[in-house]
């Protein structure tokens, strides 16, 4: 289970345990509090004229707010490590996270593991301290990434991907796992203060891209893969503000390492 979290009661959520004892995150790091002195709240331009849309029957989420297909890493909205950069006592999913683990390049996120102490992680976490990060957090609205996940269908997804939301006060605030490989598994996870809510998604979902959708509303989530709903279940977060993270890190089956075997983010989207 977790260590210590970054402070008593913010900023940290806990991933989904995989299927095998040696699993759930760890997330114990020194969280400096706020955004750097002089650095302004993210202001998201929205993105007129777009021709990406949302898919069927989702409603009330048809104005594009955020769009990075990862042209350069813009460091103003993502931090390239959990807290402090490849330092031991910054873990999430059992690694270390390393900004030397993550390039942009060829218009993706590349995301990988050097070897089974040290991971990837991107975060939009407005209140992790980085110098010049001011992040991004939404209520509700529906969010997308299309998304590499390394793998076959026969052997499943290696090491342990994910794309996940969560709010500044685990478990209160909740946690959204949208996509989470778990022991070469496709699982789709709420966790709140009442507990969790889990769905294996049956299908092959390694070795191609795939959109990872999530439509937040209020008291209720609906989660989208490739524009299909796959799951859903009310809420008791209140809506309070999410971030979003992109991490890897190891778990339970295959550990494999180096950029062969990496995840890679195309994009990341937000409609409101």
């Amino acid at each position: 289970m977790a260590a210590e979290s970054p402070s008593s009661d913010r900023g940290a959520g806990m991933q989904a345990e995989a299927p095998a004892p040696d699993t759930g995150a760890d997330t114990s790091g020194d969280a400096s509090s706020g955004n750097p002195a002089g650095t302004d709240s993210l202001t998201v331009t929205p993105v007129l004229g777009s021709t990406h849309t949302v898919p069927p029957g989702v409603d009330g989420a048809s104005h594009l707010v955020f769009d990075d297909d990862f042209d350069t890493l813009n460091t103003a909205v993502w931090t390239p490590y959990w807290f402090n950069d490849c330092d031991p006592k910054s873990v999430m999913n059992n690694v270390k996270t390393c900004s030397s683990n993550v390039k942009v390049a060829n218009g993706e996120a590349v995301l990988q593991l050097t070897d089974a102490q040290s991971g990837a992680l991107l975060s939009t976490n407005p209140e992790d301290g980085a110098p010049g990060h001011a992040g991004f957090e939404f209520s509700s609205g529906y969010i997308e990434a299309r998304i590499y996940f390394p793998g076959t269908c026969s052997s499943g997804i290696p090491n342990w991907p994910a794309w996940w939301t969560v709010g500044q006060r685990y478990p209160r605030t909740g946690e959204i796992d949208i996509a989470e490989p778990l022991a070469g598994d496709m699982w789709s996870v709420y966790h709140s203060a009442e507990g969790r809510k889990k769905r294996t998604i049956d299908a092959c979902w390694a070795g191609a891209y795939h959109t990872y959708g999530l439509h937040r509303k209020a008291g209720a989530n609906d989660i989208y893969y490739d524009g299909r709903l796959v799951h859903s279940y009310p809420t008791v977060d209140g809506n309070s503000p999410h971030y979003l993270i992109l991490n890897l890190g190891v778990s339970a089956g295959p550990r494999l390492f180096g950029e062969r075997v990496s995840m890679r983010v195309d994009y990341v989207r937000v409609w409101q």
